[in-house]
């Protein structure tokens, strides 16, 4: 695993959890905790936060297949767990949940998406949790992993030593019949700015298949075209309180509507964003069920 990052060790030892984002910086959700707070005394208040607690170990499972461009037949059928923004330790029993949903599924490889705390410190008890869902994956399958940000560089610590391959701007390469498929792990985008295509891709025969490991679905903004063929991520929650029929109200991410939950396309790339395994901010779910993803890869014409 590659050591942390200058600008991640400075951001991590120097700053408060804050989204820059200009102007609008202070007007980003992420950045205004007071109105979580008021929500979560509103949703006390009219008896609503039972349900939305409830809502988020409502975990469901959604398969999808992907047919990106380029990929080579020898991956054609190819299964992908994808588990992103568990925030762990929040709720009691995610954990059982998770393992539960996950155990009678088939797949080749899994990656793990990044958030794994619910807030911006690493507890024992989320390194706790991780390392038993670690275990319980990696006797099924190999599995890789990136960093979220909510997460701090001692998760990918623990998660190493625990046997997950950890992608913080680095990648790993399979290979089939002499066909590449290469996984792409960039470091977070979002609060961190940590992400750096050209040290992830260091040493990469680019004439593999590029698949993009983001936590949050924004790094497509910062791919040249070309440069990668697929990339799957998380972070949005898929709104995680929604309107009725899914509508976010609040997408956390600066990406297109269409990317945020789901299937999408971005100019050439093929991609995925995960509605996330667990909440938060405010620990509720409303009209946004909490996902595992199974990805199916499919080679094209």
């Amino acid at each position: 695993m590659k050591a942390i990052s200058k600008q991640r060790e400075y951001a991590e030892q120097h700053r408060h959890h804050l989204i820059r984002r200009g102007w609008r910086t202070w007007l980003h959700w992420e950045n205004m905790p007071w109105l979580q707070h008021w929500l979560l005394h509103f949703l006390k208040w009219t008896g609503l936060w039972r349900r939305g607690r409830a809502n988020v170990l409502d975990v469901r499972l959604e398969q999808a297949e992907l047919v990106p461009a380029n990929l080579p037949t020898v991956f054609d059928g190819l299964r992908l767990l994808w588990l992103s923004d568990l925030h762990i330790e929040e709720l009691d029993g995610l954990t059982e949940v998770l393992l539960d949903k996950v155990g009678p599924l088939d797949y080749d490889i899994c990656v793990l998406g990044g958030d794994y705390n619910f807030d911006h410190v690493v507890t024992p008890e989320t390194i706790t949790q991780m390392q038993r869902i670690a275990a319980a994956l990696l006797e099924k399958s190999p599995v890789y992993g990136i960093l979220g940000n909510h997460d701090r560089y001692e998760m990918a610590t623990a998660l190493d030593a625990a046997g997950v391959t950890m992608l913080v701007n680095d990648h790993a390469t399979l290979e089939t019949d002499g066909e590449q498929l290469h996984l792409i792990g960039v470091d977070d985008c979002h609060c961190y700015h940590s992400g750096d295509w050209d040290e992830a891709t260091a040493g990469m025969n680019r004439d593999g298949f590029r698949l993009v490991l983001s936590h949050s679905p924004e790094f497509m903004r910062k791919l040249k075209y070309g440069e990668a063929h697929m990339m799957i991520s998380g972070h949005t929650h898929g709104g995680q309180i929604c309107l009725p029929n899914g509508v976010p109200i609040v997408t956390g991410a600066s990406v297109p509507r269409h990317c945020v939950k789901g299937r999408w396309k971005y100019h050439h790339m093929t991609g995925y964003t995960s509605r996330g395994v667990g909440a938060s901010g405010v620990p509720v779910r409303f009209n946004c069920p909490g996902e595992v993803t199974l990805l199916t890869l499919k080679a094209g014409e």
